[in-house]
């Protein structure tokens, strides 16, 4: 619009000038300035046919402008919609991400949890099968297993031993028993132990009621349980085993 303007502002000041030109002109020659007109307004009519021709190309030119800018606009607003779109995505799958880390440590959490209350509640139940065999079972039939027990350990259940490494530098051997060991229960797990151990060792008894029946045999940091508590303990692992299957 402004180049319009520019060019009427133009063709108005080659008017006036024209005019003030002819105006003189035919004050002096009447048929000069005739013949003068005719061609300044054919070369005016060329003009403005020159001038809409090129106002029709200018015209032409804004209209494929706008064409290519309302293109590169559309291209723009689908592009940060899909942006737009592919971060909320991210943010919703970081978010899914997050919420099924935090589902899986409350799972691991709940089972933990549940796996230690099992084994309280097993613990609780060996130790009160414990007392309740300690309380109610006559003390002749309690002496009675716990002598066919320590036999059975003496005399099988030292197997594994001489697979396992043992300091050669072991002077004792603690024991702990349900009843006080007898003499010759004593010379038999010393005999015992050195025929494995290859030297003799001094065996430290301690008495301890609460296993029932039974000893436990601390060789360094090997524990051979021959109790009844952890013959419970070991017949519940198989229920739970099978339970399992």
């Amino acid at each position: 619009m402004a180049i319009v303007l520019l060019l009427v502002l133009f063709l108005v000041s080659i008017f006036a000038v024209l005019i003030f030109i002819l105006r003189k002109i035919l004050t002096k020659n009447v048929i000069s300035a005739t013949t003068h007109l005719e061609e300044l307004n054919q070369d005016y009519s060329q003009k403005e046919k020159e001038i809409n021709r090129r106002l029709e190309e200018s015209k032409q030119k804004s209209a494929e402008l706008l064409a290519v800018a309302e293109k590169e606009i559309q291209a723009q607003k689908i592009q940060i919609i899909k942006d737009a779109q592919d971060e909320r995505d991210r943010i919703l799958n970081e978010a899914r991400t997050q919420s099924e880390e935090v589902l899986q440590k409350a799972e691991k959490s709940r089972q933990l949890l549940i796996s230690e209350l099992d084994k309280r509640i097993a613990q609780e139940a060996i130790n009160r099968a414990c007392e309740l065999v300690q309380d109610n079972l006559p003390q002749e039939v309690k002496e009675d297993v716990h002598l066919r027990w320590v036999q059975e350990l003496i005399e099988s259940g030292f197997t594994q031993i001489d697979r396992l490494h043992i300091p050669k530098d072991l002077k004792e051997v603690k024991i702990s028993s349900a009843f006080a060991l007898n003499p010759q229960q004593k010379k038999d797990l010393a005999k015992k132990l050195k025929e494995l151990l290859k030297h003799e060792v001094t065996l430290k008894e301690q008495v301890n009621p609460k296993i029932v029946a039974g000893i436990i045999v601390s060789i360094g940091s090997l524990v051979l349980d021959g109790s009844f508590r952890n013959k419970i303990k070991l017949k519940a692992k198989e229920m739970d085993d099978e339970a399992a299957k």
